[in-house]
């Protein structure tokens, strides 16, 4: 318990830091916005309740927008998103492919399941936060166009980084 905590609260520091100072000023275009504050809802615990989906979802995200000065709108996003990760989980697994596991990560469920739960999870909270910043229904083609390559480009740079500080087993 204690060392999740830990971890944790350093994976939420790290992803904020990261997202703000590097992912933030990051342009592949106009059309794509790298996301990779939301590992931090992703690789929570499956047996978090969804009220601390909920608020750990929302303090990391109003944390990305007090930084990157959107107000609410990451929150609202992240907020979605953690609402939703039960249902995604759901939908994706079986509950006897988790009973045993602690984590929904790459090593304990697998490469094809964690794609699909991450591109799920990432065009939730995309097309939310997309939406919210245009306000408008008149743009929902570019907005459609704008989640998917975002997320997609998200996916990619999060598969890295998991590759990249997955621990090395002994």
């Amino acid at each position: 318990m204690y060392n999740t905590l830990i971890r944790n609260i350093i994976r939420f520091v790290v992803l904020v830091i990261m997202q703000v100072l590097v992912f933030d000023n990051i342009r592949f275009g106009s059309y794509i916005h790298p996301y990779v504050y939301v590992l931090f809802v992703m690789l929570l615990p499956f047996n978090f309740t969804k009220a601390r989906l909920l608020i750990d979802g929302f303090l990391i995200g109003m944390a990305v927008d007090i930084f990157s000065g959107t107000p609410g709108l990451n929150a609202a996003a992240t907020v979605f998103m953690a609402f939703m990760r039960p249902y995604i989980i759901g939908l994706t697994t079986r509950q006897s492919d988790i009973e045993g596991k602690n984590f929904p990560t790459v090593t304990e469920m697998g490469l094809q399941w964690f794609a699909i739960y991450g591109i799920l999870l990432l065009l939730l909270h995309n097309l939310v936060l997309f939406w919210l910043e245009a306000f408008s229904i008149k743009l929902f083609g570019l907005i459609l166009l704008e989640t998917l390559l975002s997320s997609i480009v998200s996916l990619l740079i999060i598969l890295l980084i998991i590759y990249l500080f997955k621990p090395i087993k002994k």
